[in-house]
């Protein structure tokens, strides 16, 4: 009977690495050499106008806040809908695997993101997830769940912009979903 326990017991015992009593899948934490690789082949693959900070904490919310969920409405706080907006502001997203965040105005020729993300599946090494700007420099986000702040210059200064948030190498049965936090500002 003590065999038999042991046995039913290791199971539980692995089991927060991926899945918590209840069935909720819990994210494995990320080791502090896989948090410097992430960073050094980010810092390799900047565009010429983005640089990046690894920040850790999120920044003090600002302006209005986005709700983005994949194939879902953006729910804002604190802003008209529909309306072209400047910077700054926050925003969350869930589920995430290629959607375009709010239309924006600098009036500056420079800005900063800050963005934090996770997987929220699946969590292969074949899958990336990026952020393009649609007025040129896309990034690389580590999806480690480390809050970095990347600031684009040379920008043009009262032009519709937006960001595009995409997940790399999807398949029909195997799209990666993301999920994550951050703000823009200058």
């Amino acid at each position: 009977m003590t065999t038999g326990l042991l046995l039913l017991a290791a199971p539980a015992q692995a089991a927060p690495k991926t899945e918590a009593a209840g069935g909720e899948q819990v994210k494995p934490t990320v080791s502090a050499a896989e948090i410097e690789a992430n960073n050094a082949a980010v810092w390799a693959s900047l565009p010429p106008n983005v640089t990046m900070t690894v920040t850790g904490e999120m920044p003090k919310l600002q302006g209005p806040i986005d709700h983005y969920t994949q194939d879902g409405p953006t729910v804002t706080t604190g802003v008209t809908p529909f309306a072209v907006d400047t910077i700054p502001y926050s925003y969350t997203f869930s589920g995430v695997h290629n959607w375009p965040g709010r239309d924006f105005q600098s009036a500056r020729t420079s800005f900063c993101k800050d963005i934090k993300a996770t997987w929220d599946y699946p969590q292969g090494k074949h899958h990336e997830f990026k952020v393009d700007l649609s007025a040129g420099g896309t990034i690389t986000v580590p999806t480690d769940g480390v809050m970095r702040t990347w600031c684009w210059s040379n920008v043009p200064t009262n032009k519709t912009m937006h960001f595009i948030y995409y997940s790399t190498n999807n398949a029909p049965a195997d799209v990666a979903r993301a999920s994550g936090s951050g703000s823009v500002h200058y």
